[in-house]
């Protein structure tokens, strides 16, 4: 990726803003998970806002790591992908600000009510929530920032079409970033529209369903975060090979193959009623036949790209964008082959998406590093770079075989202390080893926050 003369300073300022705050949600998502350590603790316990704070804690944790982080790295990469890869700059200045400000004033204002422990944790699938008003602001300005920043980027890259600053279709990676970008639009009309027929048009009122509030949109929002990270592995194989794994055009039609089930699925909440079993399947149907096709597809090239690149002695093992491209697919793989064993309550659940966000989470971590390449000149320790993958995928994959094999013996999701019933040594085993998981991957977490915040707030090597 090669910084085109159009861009302006603005613009790279945004950029630096964006990954910034991108990489500052994963750090406060770690205090959060340090967070649920302390508050299990004896004695320390005490000095927590709330005798039940561990169940704050995971909600600060999960919002931050499942929803933020990917929010805020997408925000940069959107942004990226309409100016610097098109060689122009922004539509509206004011508006590529406006929203990224509100995304990170929505941002504190989550931090602030879980830190505070203001509200009950309501773990509802895909996005728990503390039940407060300033929790509920926070979500709303973090949407709305997100949605001015989308808008901006359509109309930038709507702007550079105009001056013809680039010739032919869009650019392959800038065309595959506006499919999560739709795929945001429709989550959010999915959100709107169960709000609406569940609290407006209802003649006779009934209490808010969270869980139903955030099902559809929940799962149309794992197509954006599952297409940036197919869009991130695209990246990187470019970056590593200096090729794409599959023809231009070919790759346009697996990207729009995606839309086919993003685009109707508003549509549901017309069809059947919001909190309805009906519903409630559907969105599921089209998550399950939606994602698989296309990212398949585009594993399948990469991993023939690889293949055909030479002997596996020869890859280039100690390259971050390497390691993290071939972790991130495995550890995806490994949480999509989980989702085929799911059955009951159990923590296989959390398995199987653990391996999905440990996948997209290591590609947006492998990017990071070409990224601090291009705007800084070097990252601050190259042998940081280059281990903390492997730490982190190791980590994610013992904490994701452990909670398969806690759940395959019974262990309930969901559950804290002596509620999880360790009745006997299987799981027991499960859950020492999502332990040690758990440690060894955020011991990876912080080493690439620091090596990217260090890369970030120094001073620029000359080149």
């Amino acid at each position: 990726m090669e910084q085109k003369e159009g861009s302006d300073r603005d613009t790279r300022m945004l950029l630096y803003g964006w990954l910034s705050f991108a990489i500052s949600s994963l750090m406060f998502a770690g205090v959060f998970a340090f967070l649920i350590v302390m508050a299990r603790t004896p004695i320390i316990h005490n000095l927590f806002p709330t005798v039940d704070y561990v169940r704050v804690a995971l909600v600060g944790h999960v919002t931050l790591s499942f929803v933020i982080w990917f929010l805020a790295f997408e925000g940069f990469l959107w942004t990226l992908t309409s100016t610097l890869h098109l060689g122009t700059g922004q539509f509206s200045k004011i508006a590529g600000w406006t929203g990224y400000l509100l995304s990170v004033a929505g941002t504190l204002f989550v931090i602030i009510a879980a830190i505070s422990g203001l509200g009950s944790p309501q773990f509802i699938n895909y996005i728990p929530v503390l039940t407060h008003p300033l929790f509920y602001a926070g979500l709303l300005l973090l949407i709305s920032g997100i949605t001015i920043t989308l808008s901006n980027t359509f109309l930038t890259m709507q702007k550079a079409w105009k001056e013809k600053k680039y010739k032919g279709r869009l650019p392959l990676l800038t065309f595959g970033m506006t499919i999560p970008g739709i795929a945001f639009f429709s989550a959010t009309a999915c959100f709107g529209l169960s709000y609406y027929f569940q609290i407006i048009t209802p003649t006779v009122k009934t209490p808010l369903s969270l869980e139903a509030l955030f099902w559809g949109g929940g799962h149309i929002l794992q197509f954006t975060n599952t297409i940036t990270m197919v869009t991130v592995w695209l990246f990187l194989t470019q970056i590593v090979f200096k090729n794409f794994p599959i023809r231009d055009g070919y790759s346009r039609w697996l990207y729009i193959l995606y839309l086919i089930f993003i685009i109707p699925a508003p549509l549901i909440y017309f069809i059947y009623d919001t909190p309805s079993y009906g519903s409630t399947k559907t969105f599921t149907t089209l998550m399950e036949y939606g994602l698989g096709p296309s990212t398949i597809i585009f594993a399948i090239a990469i991993l023939m790209t690889i293949g055909s690149s030479g002997r596996l002695r020869d890859l280039p093992w100690n390259r971050p964008e390497f390691s993290s491209l071939i972790l991130s697919m495995a550890l995806f793989a490994l949480g999509g082959l989980i989702s085929f064993k799911i059955y009951g309550y159990n923590t296989k659940i959390p398995s199987h998406y653990h391996g999905a966000i440990g996948g997209v989470t290591l590609a947006f971590m492998g990017l990071t590093n070409h990224i601090l390449y291009l705007l800084k000149g070097d990252v601050y320790s190259r042998k940081i770079a280059a281990i903390q993958p492997y730490i982190y995928g190791t980590g994610q994959s013992l904490f994701v075989l452990g909670m398969f094999w806690a759940g395959s013996h019974g262990v309930a999701r969901k559950t804290f202390g002596a509620a999880q019933n360790l009745d006997d040594i299987a799981k027991v085993m499960g859950m020492v080893i999502v332990g040690l998981g758990g440690m060894v991957a955020i011991t990876g977490g912080i080493l690439y926050i620091t090596n990217s915040l260090l890369t970030l707030f120094r001073r620029r090597r000359a080149l």
